[in-house]
């Protein structure tokens, strides 16, 4: 075998490892998150809102809660390619990963200089079962991608440091990957002190200095920058409710310790996952969960410093791992204090750190083994106990067992991380099997009993839909659970018991678009249309492409008579969300009694390309080539194809009376 392919053969096969991982993960659906960002976000739909990524309507139309601009641009583009088919999204979060892997080898070769300690670092990042969420979860690319770039930037900052030519081309590189760094997760923050860490453990106070301003300035320029845009020019408002367990900083930072400690099991023993981790609150410094928890931090922090004189690229990867994890560390609030995906980055560290010790053991078992010296070796063979005969023979003699070792070294985490990660994969498979694996995990989230009653009401199993928002609501009286609990009731027919749910979500969140456009569908069940036309313009005035709302407010002023007004509504709503046969349907009534005749055959037209077994658009198109066409025989063909698909339907008997009724004109005529 040649050099360049023993060189290309660990990266080939470290590309195919997380295809091998995780090939199960493609046929997934769209979960968890992925409605807010992917699925209901007509923003990702029209290249036309570009612009919007870098305004303060960025916040309000991408389904984003913080400034994420280059994880929506890859919406984009997945939207451009193909639609909403997952596949194509899962793809993406899959070669992201990859790529991630391939960084993660280069960087190690970078600091370690050891190929096999960079192929089982990239092989253990592969495949670790804590990053399935990452990779499944098309609304956490934002970690992929961070990862990515933040990988890119260090290895591009190392790289610019070996001569002056590098210099000039690969530091404007890496200050580039850093922001992109930053505009994919705020986690990236951590990226110059990582850089700092890099010269002051593995260089010198000398380098130090001399990197102070060729290197640290610019990271601190776009550190300053981003920060700039984050938190003054495009600060989302709605992070203000955001806040500490309790209210309490000091709460959050006895919690904190405990989670700390849960992540470093979960690296080290990848078992009982969740995606709803229930975190008990620690309230004084003298609980046993605190206690316990600072114990094993200090133990793990006294053993990582002894390190700094054995082994400091082991030093530099373990301080990675705490430095990358402090922006997940609740100091801002944030919306989960523990959760699988803030260990992406963090686990690049913790996999080097494997590596290493993997390769250590293999390194002094074969020196116990095969190279160690007995006195009674020395006596009698002049060489080594285990071997005699020739250094060649001696070289064969040892290779098998030390390829064995290694072999069973590598394989005590692999086997158990790929059979983990592909039946976790499976879990993602749909929302409901999600949410009800997620339910049984977390009996006590409020929010997993919340998504799977949106499962079943979107299945239209309302009973169990209302039992789990009335569970969800009962653990946490959140304004989102109580909207839902609301529309379980408006299907049941319960309209003063959804009403009262509504109220009480508009008190604590007036802005709701979704709220007021459904109290105005039960204003207009009661008969009174002004009223629910006024809350249909309040959510359209909240969230202006709010396809249901357009479709609502086109259907009242129908009511009223407003024809031209209602095409408006019905127009807007098919440019927002064109996909819908309903709102053609609607369109084509409205176009025909403004005698918009032509207009009105095309809307049914479309319908029926979207859906061809829309049975209502068959029966107008009928009526219109009859009342306005006069074309009696096309007319007689849509009516016989609305019998032939709807022959027992209500409309039915009607519709053979008018086919006998025309026929009989036409034989009067003749």
């Amino acid at each position: 075998m040649t050099n360049n392919m023993l060189r290309i053969l660990p990266l080939t096969i470290l590309i195919v490892l997380p295809f091998i991982a995780f090939l199960n993960s493609l046929n997934n659906d769209f979960v968890y998150d992925d409605v807010f960002t992917v699925t209901d976000n007509y923003f990702i739909r029209d290249w036309g809102n570009f612009r919007d990524l870098f305004t303060s309507e960025y916040f309000k139309l991408s389904g984003e809660a913080t400034y994420r601009p280059l994880v929506t641009i890859s919406y984009f583009i997945d939207y451009s390619i193909g639609k909403l088919n997952p596949i194509g999204y899962h793809l993406t979060n899959l070669l992201s990963h990859a790529v991630a892997v391939i960084l993660v080898y280069f960087i190690t070769s970078a600091v370690i200089r050891k190929k096999t300690v960079s192929f089982m670092a990239g092989m253990f990042f592969s495949m670790h079962p804590i990053l399935t969420e990452t990779v499944n979860a098309i609304s956490y690319r934002e970690d992929l991608l961070t990862t990515v770039f933040f990988l890119g930037a260090l290895l591009l900052f190392i790289n610019s440091t070996k001569n002056f030519h590098r210099y000039l081309l690969l530091y404007p590189a890496s200050l580039f990957l850093y922001l992109f760094a930053l505009c994919s997760k705020e986690m990236a923050i951590t990226l110059p002190l990582m850089v700092f860490l890099f010269d002051w453990i593995l260089g010198d106070s000398a380098q130090i200095k001399k990197n102070a301003v060729r290197y640290y300035i610019g990271f601190l320029a776009v550190s300053i920058f981003y920060l700039l845009i984050r938190f003054v020019l495009l600060h989302n408002p709605a992070e203000g409710q955001l806040t500490y367990p309790e209210d309490s900083f000091f709460v959050n930072m006895l919690t904190m310790p405990k989670v700390v400690a849960a992540y470093i099991k979960l690296l080290f023993i990848p078992v009982h996952f969740n995606a709803e981790y229930m975190i008990a609150h620690t309230t004084t410094p003298l609980a046993p969960a605190f206690l316990c928890s600072m114990v094993f931090l200090c133990v793990a922090g006294i053993i990582a410093c002894r390190f700094y004189f054995y082994s400091k690229p082991f030093f530099y990867f373990t301080v990675w791992f705490f430095v990358t994890l402090t922006p997940a560390m609740n100091i801002l609030p944030i919306a989960n204090i523990m959760a699988e995906r803030y260990l992406y980055l963090p686990s690049v560290g913790f996999c080097i750190i494997l590596a290493l010790t993997i390769h250590s053991a293999w390194e002094k078992g074969c020196a116990l083994l095969f190279f160690k010296k007995s006195d009674a070796g020395r006596k009698t063979t002049k060489g080594y106990s285990l071997l005699s005969g020739s250094k060649e023979a001696m070289v064969k003699q040892k290779n098998l067992p030390q390829t064995i070792m290694i072999v069973l070294l590598i394989a005590i985490p692999v086997i158990p991380y790929s059979v983990t990660t592909m039946h976790r994969n499976r879990c993602w498979r749909d929302q409901f099997i999600f949410w009800s694996t997620t339910v049984q995990d977390s009996p006590y989230s409020a929010r997993a009993h919340n998504n799977l009653g949106m499962i079943y009401f979107g299945k239209g199993d309302i009973d169990p839909a209302l039992h789990e928002f009335q569970t969800s609501v009962s653990l946490e009286a959140d304004p989102e659970y109580r909207h839902n609990l609301g529309m379980a009731y408006q299907r049941k027919g319960m309209q003063q018991e959804a009403m009262q749910e509504y109220l009480l979500v508009l008190g604590a969140n007036p802005d709701s678009a979704l709220t007021h456009n459904n109290m105005g569908n039960i204003f207009i069940s009661l008969g009174n249309i002004d009223e629910g036309i006024m809350k249909f313009k309040e959510a359209i005035r909240l969230k202006p492409h709010y396809y249901d709302a357009h479709f609502n407010l086109g259907l009242a002023l129908f009511k009223k008579g407003l024809l031209n007004d209602s095409i408006e509504e019905f127009r807007l709503a098919v440019k927002y969300e064109p996909d819908h046969p309903e709102v053609h349907s609607c369109l084509g009534t409205a176009y025909a009694n403004a005698g918009m005749i032509e207009e009105s055959i095309r809307a049914y037209n479309e319908t029926l390309r979207l859906q061809p077994n829309y049975i209502t658009a068959y029966k107008n198109l009928g009526m219109v080539y009859l009342t306005y066409k006069k074309d009696i025989q096309r007319s007689i063909a849509y009516f016989q194809e609305f019998l032939k698909r709807n022959p027992d339907g209500d409309e039915a008997a009607e519709i053979r009376r008018t086919i006998e009724k025309i026929q009989a004109a036409q034989k009067t005529n003749k």
